[in-house]
């Protein structure tokens, strides 16, 4: 797998992870909205800037990053890989 990524947006995140047959849901990664599921992590977008975030275990939701799309989208992919890596 690649672990060295330029900028992403978010349909190139999507055509990647399609490619590599990564299932969003059953790494509990959410795209475009937010959600309080335990253990989550995704991005959405607001106030002009798109926020990347995780949820623990007692449904706390934190933004973690803050960016451009492309830079939020790098980061997640580097994530999803991580995870995906770690759940085979």
């Amino acid at each position: 797998m690649e672990w060295e990524v330029a900028k992403l947006k978010q349909y190139e995140y999507e055509n990647k992870i399609k490619e590599l047959g990564i299932n969003l849901e059953r790494l509990d990664i959410v795209i475009g909205r937010k959600t309080n599921v335990p253990f989550s992590k995704g991005c959405y977008y607001d106030g002009g800037q798109w926020n990347l975030y995780d949820v623990d275990e007692r449904q706390n939701f934190v933004v973690t990053q803050r960016g451009s799309e492309e830079e939020i989208f790098r980061w997640l992919y580097m994530i999803t890989l991580g995870l995906a890596k770690a759940r085979k």
